[in-house]
Parts: structure tokens; sequence; C-alpha cells
């Protein structure tokens, strides 16, 4: 979680705006033959958006699953959208109301993952749900657990599975995501502010070999500095087998704060020195992504593809917000080496701050043929509700002069 203090109460008061009517559906939106204006994702309130399309789902494969995260009835759920036609339309096909969320309880930071592979009694193409609850209890009351459920049908019912890890202090977790290592084992990534004798946050990481029993965990990214927070990860598989992992850094360069770094691993589970922050990602000119990052990796344009990293903020190179702040997205031709260009959002967001809703942790979904890209991002709507919404845009090539993937040398500081 990003925050230079008093995160936790800054996350709360924007989740209380997020209360969604008891029916959160929408009408399919009618085909046309260009993609259309932003849509709402659905009819409520709601933040952390994630995206992902079934690849192991058998003939649900193409259908593309949306959740974000929502307060119903003074309880947290989590809402579940489905596309079939491209993302030109999505409809609700699940609740998921967790229990330790409920009556003011909240949830956040929820997202979806895909088994490409069996986990356990877990075959491939189970669609797993990662969220933290407990949020908003008192503090002598609060201990923050990260949830794991699971769906067998494609994302319309869902079943509590296991608790990946519980808060034994007052102080939570944020924000978990979900990997598969080379080994099979599934992998939980979260932000950990639990250590406060030590660390403010730190980012750590788990593993399990059926989904239940949750062994190894061990921090990710840290810090020496107490006030620094890495956070926020989301790891993708690379074609040629090797792992993509972004996430933020806050509090580490009171310039460049909470910039976007990467780093990768060969075997999912390894990602290198845990105290080396990583490598920023930026532009030849210095212009570097700020903020709760998502990644993807796209098939084109271009014969070797692009990784897309889409981040809240851009700022120019003496960390004042860039003039394109909230209209652009990052992209690299060469598995993240080198310097990284810019290309347009599909939902241009100007003016991005560092608030809980506009353009906060947005996310990113490339085409199967990459030549178009779905983003779902929120932002106010004009009754001034946190609302989530989605468009398409063109993946381009890069204008005439965009420098190649390895064209200046990676830099691992954000000063």
């Amino acid at each position: 979680m990003r925050r230079l203090g008093g995160g936790t109460l800054a996350t709360l008061a924007a989740l209380a705006c997020l209360t969604v009517p008891a029916r959160a559906e929408v009408a399919s939106a009618p085909v046309t033959t260009a993609p259309p204006a932003r849509q709402a994702m659905f009819a409520g309130g709601s933040a952390y958006p994630r995206l992902i399309r079934l690849a192991d789902s058998g003939s649900a494969n193409g259908t593309i699953l949306a959740s974000v995260n929502a307060v119903r009835n003074n309880s947290g759920v989590g809402i579940i959208e489905a596309s079939t036609d491209g993302g030109r339309s999505f409809h609700q096909i699940a609740t998921i109301a967790d229990p330790t969320a409920a009556n003011g309880a909240v949830s956040a930071g929820g997202s979806l993952y895909e088994l490409p592979s069996p986990v356990g009694t877990m075959p491939a193409g189970t669609l797993l749900w990662v969220v933290g609850t407990g949020y908003g209890l008192r503090t002598g009351a609060r201990h923050v657990a990260i949830r794991l459920w699971d769906s067998r049908d494609h994302g319309r019912t869902w079943r509590y599975v296991t608790d990946i890890a519980r808060s034994g202090t007052p102080f939570p977790y944020w924000e978990p995501s979900l990997s598969v290592a080379a080994d099979g084992q599934l992998v939980a990534f979260y932000s950990d502010e639990t250590d406060k004798t030590y660390h403010d946050q730190k980012l750590v990481q788990a593993r399990s070999a059926d989904g239940v029993r949750w062994t190894d965990t061990r921090e990710t990214v840290v810090s020496d500095d107490w006030y620094v927070r890495p956070g926020m990860a989301t790891v993708i598989r690379l074609p040629d087998g090797g792992y993509f992992m972004t996430y933020e850094v806050c509090n580490n360069d009171l310039v460049h704060t909470c910039a976007s770094y990467f780093r990768t691993s060969t075997d999912g589970w390894n990602y290198g020195d845990p105290t080396d922050l990583g490598t920023v990602i930026r532009t030849v000119d210095g212009q570097y992504a700020r903020g709760t990052p998502d990644v993807a990796w796209s098939p084109g344009p271009g014969r070797d593809g692009r990784i897309l990293a889409i981040t809240e903020m851009m700022a120019d190179s003496d960390g004042s917000l860039a003039a394109d702040d909230g209209t652009v997205l990052m992209a690299n031709d060469n598995e993240g080496s080198g310097a990284w260009y810019q290309i347009p959002a599909p939902i241009p967001l100007g003016n991005a701050d560092a608030g809980m809703c506009r353009n906060f942790a947005p996310a990113i979904l490339p085409s199967v043929d990459g030549k178009s890209m779905l983003e779902a991002a929120d932002d106010f709507a004009a009754d001034g509700v946190c609302t989530t919404y989605f468009a398409s845009g063109p993946l381009a090539p890069p204008a005439s002069g965009a420098p190649a993937g390895g064209a200046v040398p990676a830099v691992s500081s954000g000063r």
C-alpha cells in the first residue's frame, strides 16, 4: 500500500464511498464497428480493477473477466464481471461476499488469476480470487487476512479455500497477487506492514504445493531504511518462460517518489537480492512511471512482442508530474531491458494524482493479436462516486525515433 503515512485511514475513507446497489448489473452494449468511448464497468462505486482473459478453460477460452472491490450493506465484496465480445461490454456474473469483510470489516486489493496448470486438487483453468479483509475493524480487533477463493465454473460461483496469511497485529497486509512458479507451486505476493519494528512496509512472498498450506514466507523487496515502502507486486510469465514482476517503491527518494520498478526471475520464486530495489521503469529522457503498476505482455506490434506497464501517474525526471500524466502507459520491446517509451492509454485521465480514486491501480489487457488493448481504470462519476470504467484502444507500433529496447542501459536506482 503506497502512502507516506496514515495509509489505512485514507484507504478506508475511500472504500466507504464504494457502496453498490443490491443488483449491480449493466446491459450488454451494442456491437459497433469502432471501439466505444469509456463505459462504466457496473452500476456502483468500485476500486482496484483487474483484467484477465481465460486461456486454460476449454470452451470458455477467450472470455474476459474483470474484478473490482466494492462495498454492499457496509460489507466488502468482490464483483466479477464477464465480457464475451472482446471487451466491448461487461455484465456481472458473481458477487464474492467474504464473511470476514462483513459488518464494516471491508476488503481491498482483490486480484484475479487463472491456473495455467494443476495445483493440488485444483485443475488447470481454476479461477482464483485473492483479497485482503478486515481493514475496517477497530485497532484492537483488526487482524487483516489474505484470503483465497476459487471457482471451477469460470467465475460464476466461488468457494473459500484458505487464509494465505493472517496478521497477528493490528498492522495490515495489502494488495495480494498470484503466480505459478516453474516447479508448479502457487506463489502469493503481498505488501506487509506487520514488521513495524524494522520496516514500515516490505514486499513478501509465500508458496503452496496445493493452494491450501502456505510455507516459506520470505522477503521479496525490502529496505534497511524503515520508511521505504515496496509493494503492489504483479507478475507475468513471458513467452521464453521467464517471469517479469512490477511493483512500486515509495519513500526511498522523496524527489522521485513512488517510482514503479521491475525485476525478473527464471523460476518464478527467486527474484534476486531482496535489498536491491530493482530497476526503475523510465524513458531515455528520464520520465518515469509512478505508482500502482500493472503489467502485461502483448504478442505485438513487432516481431518479439511488447511488455506494457500501466501506472497511476507519469513524472518528469525532476519528479514533477509530466504534461502527459495519466494519459500514457509505458512499453518496452526487449523484455524490460534498456529504455521504455510511451504510448497513449485507452482511458486518458489527465492530472492523475495520489488520491485513492482517479487512475489509482489501473489494469491493462492486450488483445490476442497484439493490435489493441483493453484498460480498466477508476475515475469520479458525475455524482462523485469512484467508478471503474473500461475502454479499448490501438496498440500502434512505437513512433518514429522511439528507442529500441537496448538503446540505453537499465538504471537500478530510484535516485
